[in-house]
């Protein structure tokens, strides 16, 4: 290493003079430059009366890199010279014959923005990237969320005081995002730390509000599952910015679709490009709409470990980068020795930070309201680093943020393409029963048999007449071990998500979109029934496991039936056995024109099928009144303000925020639903009531949702003559049993409410006598025995006023 260094000093030192000729002589005595904070690689001169610039001859690594009318007006010129060597450049150029004077290019800010931080003379980003000229017109607005999904924040650094929204924590599955490995506290300080309020450092943006959500684990590790989730659930949230300081060599389907999913849906994305030197940028990175950040140091150079390519957008800095670290231990504090509260770390991940602290700048201006605008506006005032315009080792350049916001973005927002002609309608027998019912088609049988072989094998096959899907028609289409059908998509793809995305496969109907394993047991079969021009196509997966599982402990029995001429499709679940079997791991739904339309049923939606149930999809032309309005379901479209709906005797009431999107609530009294637990009393009352969201619902958590009823007096009778013992109670599709709810009686109303821990099948129970019957809410209870001295005191009474009466007759006149 020392050799090395000495090295690239003796090599600075020939090319300077060598280049410089005798003007090098000049540097010992020119004049003293001023060491206020200046513009890195850029000398201003002004020229002689007469004289233009582009006429002079100029010491070599002296450039012209600006000239324009206003500059021409005071014969002045910005020249391009090597980073770090502006004051020897200006001294050089003062003894260039034909210009008058030369001088640094001075930062120039408003000396209230800059901020008294004690620990910002540590902090060189911010000034390479512009930050104090960014912060005289904004600071950040407390309007725009920037998300960090990383490892978790510390929500006790001071730092963050005040400005951390509610987070979630995908590794744990719980609502606190505490960062135990360190990496996602460094970055969020380096994004939006709060500035200018005498403590530590000053991020990007001092003033935006910071989403934590964490995927990677203590160990800083994580998956691309949790990752795609955490991308829906933050832009569901009202995330403008997210920030994706992680990668995976691996192209992954379902982080392309959260991600695109996340930047069509207002997020502008910001991700590290590697750490590996020259290989290609990594994932999420890579992605188009992903913007790419690649690492600099603090001489604006490319550092070593940054990787490089086609993808490659930004650079930022990213070596020796000093910013927050959690308070107290963390893995970090053995890894890398770093200490608690503040401390210096390296990476792409550093960069990408820095980017969504200046995007986050951006987004809080009227005018970058789409994620193309912010993409514009950065990557057209970037400074280049080595070769003009974009080039695979620095992209579009070191990030400009002052330059940025003054931008004005050019860009003309795409249309939406217009709506497929077809649209699908889905009919449920558990809501629906009179309209579709459940009816096995038993395809099984040896010459019936799909060769589907091994984990995520598929075979396509023939049809046995075409198929309108979509607004195409096919006359084959490809059988995936995974539980779905597409026509000409992949069907290798085991990561289920949301419909529609743009990601494989696409053009595909999922009866029960997951891993599944055939090889581990179970087969696929196919068969045709009836006779032309009415006959249908049947697709079976006969006691499939999930991948990991053996069909003793995970056996699925389902079914895809495709009808000639009518473009239907009827899905049906007969046997549905172990763990993640109701739907809380699965996709089922359509999705058709190239991912960009589709009908979601549900997506890891707990209790979403059961055995003995049928999904009917019916498809209509875009516009007309949907097939399942004649289901005599009460439907309402339902926004982010809540509300509270009735349809007798059920009604629903939704809190105010609890939505994240426009949902369409739909309640279907039902006659019928499976059978209570011993020792409680049905009143027969049931009612099926779900939540389609458009777009897709969030992942997690469930929302704020309260089912009521209204009791009768007939209720309260059957209830021992207290409304307090009647009870909600929601049917769990996946232990195959009913939750009897937390319930609050209100007679003033007539109203039970009880909030629901999920959408399903909900009714109204309450213990059958002569059990014990709890009184809601009271710390008394009826004792069995009391339906013993009951009758008996009743009979005492009638025995004493018939006696009196017959006293009272005899009375004399």
């Amino acid at each position: 290493m020392r050799a090395r260094f000495l090295l690239l000093l003796l090599c600075s030192y020939l090319l300077l003079n060598a280049g410089l000729g005798s003007n090098s002589s000049v540097l010992a005595s020119a004049s003293p430059v001023s060491s206020a904070p200046i513009i890195p690689g850029e000398v201003i001169i002004v020229t002689k009366a007469g004289i233009r610039a582009n006429a002079l001859a100029f010491p070599m690594g002296a450039t012209i890199t600006r000239s324009n009318q206003q500059l021409a007006d005071l014969h002045a010129t910005v020249m391009r010279v090597p980073v770090g060597r502006e004051r020897d450049y200006v001294q050089l150029l003062q003894n260039t014959p034909g210009i008058q004077s030369a001088e640094p290019n001075y930062v120039v800010s408003v000396e209230a923005f800059l901020p008294n931080d004690p620990f910002w003379d540590q902090q060189y980003g911010p000034a390479h990237l512009q930050a104090p000229d960014a912060w005289s017109i904004t600071t950040g607005s407390s309007d725009v969320t920037l998300a960090i999904i990383d490892s978790g924040i510390d929500a006790n650094h001071p730092e963050f005081a005040g400005r951390l929204l509610p987070g979630y924590d995908f590794v744990d599955g719980d609502s606190t995002p505490q960062d135990t490995c360190g990496h996602g506290t460094h970055v969020a300080g380096i994004a939006a730390a709060t500035g200018n309020n005498g403590i530590g450092i000053a991020g990007m943006a001092w003033n935006v509000k910071i989403m934590p959500v964490r995927v990677l684990d203590g160990y800083c590790s994580g998956s691309t599952a949790d990752v795609a989730e955490a991308l829906v659930w933050a832009v569901e949230r009202g995330a403008r910015v997210i920030n994706l300081s992680l990668g995976t060599s691996a192209p992954s389907t379902l982080l392309e679709d959260g991600t695109y999913y996340a930047y069509t849906h207002g997020a502008a994305i910001f991700a590290a490009s590697g750490n590996s030197g020259i290989s290609p940028v990594v994932y999420p990175a890579a992605y188009p709409w992903v913007m790419a950040v690649g690492a600099t140091d603090q001489a604006d150079k490319r550092a070593d470990y940054s990787n490089t390519g086609a993808g490659l957008d930004l650079m930022a800095p990213g070596s020796d980068i000093y910013s927050t670290t959690p308070l107290g231990n963390f893995y970090y504090h053995y890894a890398a020795n770093i200490p608690s509260q503040y401390g210096t770390l390296s990476g792409t991940s550093m960069a990408s930070a820095f980017a969504s602290g200046s995007a986050a700048l951006l987004a809080s201006l009227p005018k970058f309201d789409t994620p193309d605008k912010i993409y514009q506006a950065l990557t057209s005032t970037a400074r280049d680093l080595e070769t003009s315009g974009r080039d695979d080792n620095t992209g579009y350049g070191l990030i400009q943020v002052a330059d940025a916001l003054n931008f004005s973005p050019t860009i003309v927002p795409t249309p939406p393409p217009p709506p497929p002609v077809t649209s699908y309608s889905i009919l449920n027998s558990r809501s629906c029963g009179n309209l579709v019912k459940f009816n096995w088609l038993d395809a099984t049988g040896p010459s019936n048999y799909l060769p589907v072989f091994g984990n995520d094998g598929y075979a396509t096959v023939s049809l046995p007449f075409t198929f309108n899907f979509g607004d195409q028609t096919y006359d084959n289409v490809t059988v995936s071990a995974n539980g779905y059908l597409t026509f000409g998509g992949d069907g290798s793809i085991r990561d289920n998500f949301i419909i529609p995305s743009i990601a494989q496969p696409n053009n595909f109907i999922a009866p029960f979109w997951d891993d599944l394993n055939p090889s581990a047991g179970g087969y696929l079969y196919q068969r045709t029934i009836g006779t032309a021009p009415n006959r249908q196509y049947v697709v079976e997966w006969w006691q499939v496991p999930h991948a990991g599982f053996t069909s003793a402990n995970s056996n699925l029995t389902f079914e895809v039936s495709l009808f000639e001429g009518t473009g239907q499709i009827l899905i049906q679940y007969n046997q549905l056995k172990g763990s993640d079997s109701d739907g809380d791991s699965a996709t089922v739904g359509v999705e058709y024109a190239d991912g960009t339309a589709g009908q979601e049923y549900s997506y890891d939606q707990a209790g979403a099928v059961v055995a003995g149930q049928a999904l009917l999809f019916v498809p209509y032309a875009t516009g007309d009144t949907p097939p399942s309005n004649t289901c005599n379901a009460y439907t309402r479209s339902v926004d982010t303000s809540g509300g509270f709906f009735d349809a007798l005797p059920f009604c629903v009431e939704i809190a105010a925020g609890a939505l994240h999107h426009p949902a369409t609530l739909q309640i279907q009294n039902l006659t019928h639903a499976p059978a209570l637990p011993a020792g409680f009393l049905s009143l027969n009352h049931y009612a099926d009531i779900s939540l389609s969201y458009s777009p897709p619902p969030p992942l997690s958590p469930m929302p704020e949702v309260y089912v009521c009823y209204h009791y009768t007096s007939s209720d309260v009778l059957r209830a021992g003559g207290h409304p307090e013992n009647l009870f909600l109670a929601a049917y769990d599709s996946s232990g195959h049993a009913w939750d009897i709810l937390p319930t609050a009686a209100n007679p003033a109303q007539g109203l039970l409410t009880a909030l629901a821990p999920h959408l399903s099948i909900f009714g109204v129970v309450t213990l059958a006598p002569p059990a014990t019957l709890p009184v809601t809410g009271s710390s008394f209870v009826i004792n069995p025995l009391y339906f013993l001295i009951i009758p008996v005191i009743l009979a005492g009474l009638v025995f004493f006023i018939h006696a009196r009466r017959k006293r009272s007759t005899a009375r004399p006149l």
